[in-house]
């Protein structure tokens, strides 16, 4: 059995790309009963992020997972590994680990990929896809980035993508304070939009979501002095002209804002800047409207250039987490080692179970017939040591005459002779 981490992230594959495999809770459940069934796979878990898609797949047969994946996207298998990255076994524990404690992120030390991993964690375990060894992977995965968070100093000032956000927005307004905000989402993201944007000073949201109470439920941590409509959204084209910034940040597999929506609000704001920014994958605005002027429009994949920036200040801490890292890695693999030790063990006492019960059958048919049993049970020790020994005395044999000596010690030190 192999371990494996297969995907695409905002490095190797463009948004495009990336759409065609993302999706909500109700898709990743769809997408692992779907790789369970047509790949042969014994546990799986998808990672699904607006920078990234992975699958964590315990399984006999990389090909299989790989053609699947290939099929998937609508990419030819030898196309595959220009979009995509995968590690296996080693290098998969690796990659988790990394990946858990922020150091494999468009912004370095970020703190979400740990919930999101989590969070798809959990729900394969509801799905009852996950093997023991993929939940052990992820189990430590989760305390590797608790140890390089605490001991390192990746963790120091956590960054964001929706805090790039923000930044970016401070760079189209000079007062983003007097900006009113539409945020069209109530997740995660749009929680943490909502978090920095009221944190820069932001005094008026409206927030569009298809359940109030979802929306109303952000805004708990918000202060006193700030104030918040709800609308549904089927109102958006009403009050997007009232918009300075617009943060989308929802499942919808298809846009919510599209070009002439926001023509429409450009034309009534009397063409005043606009900045939108779009956190969805698959997007939620139509890559049209970044040719409308007045419009400043960015994706997920627009923020690399200003976590470049921020890289900087934390990577002084990535030796030291590196180092902590291959220290569990190292662990993890000692422990896989003690799981595949016992599964041959296992499986070698099924086979001598099976052996000695075949035997057991044989001489107790003997008996009630009415053998003599001082001939029945001598014939039964000779019958099931010749059972027991036949496969190994056939394959030290072959050893033998193949010169395979280290067999041959195994052997010897197993039974001291």
């Amino acid at each position: 059995m192999h371990v494996i981490a297969l995907g695409m992230n905002h490095r190797t594959a463009d948004i495009a790309l990336r759409e065609k495999i993302a999706g909500n809770s109700d898709v990743i459940l769809a997408t692992n009963a779907e790789i369970m069934h047509s790949a042969r796979v014994s546990g799986v878990i998808t990672l699904a992020t607006c920078n990234r898609t992975e699958l964590y797949v315990e399984t006999k047969s990389r090909d299989a997972v790989l053609n699947w994946f290939a099929q998937r996207l609508g990419l030819a298998n030898k196309d595959l590994k220009q979009y995509t990255y995968m590690h296996t076994d080693l290098d998969a524990i690796r990659h988790l680990m990394r990946l858990a404690s922020g150091l494999d992120s468009m912004v370095l030390g970020e703190v979400e990929i740990l919930g999101q991993l989590k969070a798809a964690y959990k729900l394969a375990l509801q799905q009852g896809n996950v093997t023991t060894t993929l939940s052990r992977l992820f189990e430590c995965g989760f305390s590797v980035a608790k140890k390089v968070r605490t001991q390192t100093e990746i963790g120091v000032n956590p960054v964001s993508v929706a805090y790039l956000a923000v930044r970016l927005a401070e760079r189209i307004f000079t007062r983003i304070s007097e900006q009113v905000v539409l945020l069209i989402g109530a997740g995660d993201t749009a929680q943490l939009m909502l978090k920095h944007l009221a944190g820069a000073g932001v005094k008026h949201f409206i927030i569009a979501n298809r359940t109030r109470a979802h929306a109303e439920a952000l805004v708990k941590s918000c202060g006193p002095d700030v104030t918040v409509e709800f609308i549904e959204l089927n109102l958006v084209p009403e009050v997007l002209a009232r918009a300075d910034i617009v943060v989308t940040a929802t499942n919808a597999p298809l846009p919510i804002v599209g070009k002439g929506m926001v023509e429409n609000a450009i034309k009534a704001r009397k063409y005043r800047a606009m900045f939108m920014i779009d956190l969805a994958v698959p997007r939620n605005i139509e890559p049209q409207v970044q040719q409308i002027a007045d419009v400043y429009l960015y994706g997920i994949d627009d923020l690399q250039n200003i976590a470049a920036e921020h890289k900087q200040t934390r990577y002084t801490a990535v030796p030291q987490a590196e180092i902590i890292i291959d220290q569990e890695v190292h662990k993890f693999v000692a422990w896989l080692d003690t799981q595949q030790a016992v599964t041959t063990l296992q499986a070698f006492r099924r086979r001598c179970e099976y052996r000695r019960d075949q035997s057991l059958d044989e001489a107790l048919q003997q008996l009630n017939s009415g053998k003599d049993p001082r001939e029945v049970l001598q014939k039964f020790g000779h019958v099931l040591l010749n059972r027991l020994l036949h496969e190994p005395t056939i394959q030290l044999r072959k050893a033998s005459v193949a010169g395979n000596n280290e067999l041959l010690n195994i052997m010897r030190e197993l039974f001291e002779t």
